[in-house]
């Protein structure tokens, strides 16, 4: 995998996390090649808040506080931990917080499992992969996202989540803490006593939620739309393109004075 990296003339990171890997594979020779943060963009035309939350809500039924959770259901997502967390919290306000698990993978038959042995076959719906308008539909529905996951490159679907008006709290492993600005945009993590608590934090409080939701939609909007990043994008393909038609014409040059060379060292 070096052996292949050090071939590539630039490099395009979703965010400063990916960049640190980036520079750890490649060594003392990261320095020789351009690595750009460019983070993961969305159409924040499709991934938008519903006119009335209260309204779409009352339309899946749902009267309570939902917690949604949009993720492929591995190890690495952690997903296993919201059963437990789910009993903690209902423990704590009785029926009127549900969590959402949209998403699906090979920890599904164990998550299933610890939903029953916790007891929150009713607070935890687990709700297998969904269609992307599906997705938007529980996201305008929902008051907070929830990302127990260790690592995240990037964290798409919360950004997703951001853009539909909904605060996020997450630990702060990898690029999602670039995504998400504590106690902004939502609450960020450092172990999952403080994930537990963040989330508490939100379920209690209506306001806090509302005015995290706005602000994290306006950084959704000016910050990950794939209007302003497609720029970026551009910008870095032309200026990688033209760097490497130099270093050609370089070796075009450097080719026709050894020619000349060589020919001259016939006549000696």
């Amino acid at each position: 995998l070096r052996i292949f990296l050090r071939k590539i003339h630039a490099f395009i990171a979703v965010s400063g996390a990916v960049k640190r890997d980036l520079e750890a594979i490649l060594g003392k020779n990261s320095g020789k090649r351009r690595i750009h943060v460019i983070p993961n963009g969305i159409n924040t035309d499709f991934w938008k808040p519903a006119a009335d939350r209260g309204a779409r809500k009352k339309r899946l039924g749902w009267t309570e506080t939902v917690v949604i959770t949009v993720s492929r259901l591995t190890k690495r997502k952690r997903v296993h931990l919201i059963p437990r967390l789910a009993r903690e919290i209902r423990s704590r306000y009785g029926r009127g917080v549900i969590f959402l698990i949209i998403g699906d993978g090979p920890e599904r038959k164990n998550i299933q499992a610890l939903i029953r042995e916790y007891g929150v076959e009713d607070t935890v719906k687990l709700l297998g992969r969904r269609s992307r308008e599906e997705v938007r539909a529980y996201l305008q529905a929902s008051d907070i996202y929830l990302s127990p996951t260790i690592y995240e490159a990037f964290g798409i679907a919360a950004l997703e989540a951001m853009a539909c008006g909904v605060p996020v709290v997450a630990n702060n492993h990898g690029g999602i803490s670039e995504v998400v600005e504590h106690g902004v945009t939502g609450l960020v993590s450092y172990n999952d006593e403080d994930l537990r608590q963040h989330l508490q934090n939100l379920i209690e409080n209506e306001d806090l939620r509302r005015e995290m939701g706005q602000k994290a939609r306006r950084r959704a909007e000016e910050r990950f739309s794939w209007r302003r990043l497609i720029p970026e994008i551009v910008r870095v393909y032309e200026d990688t393109i033209s760097s490497a038609e130099r270093r050609l014409f370089m070796l075009y040059l450097f080719h026709q004075m050894l020619r000349k060379r060589v020919r001259s060292c016939r006549y000696l």
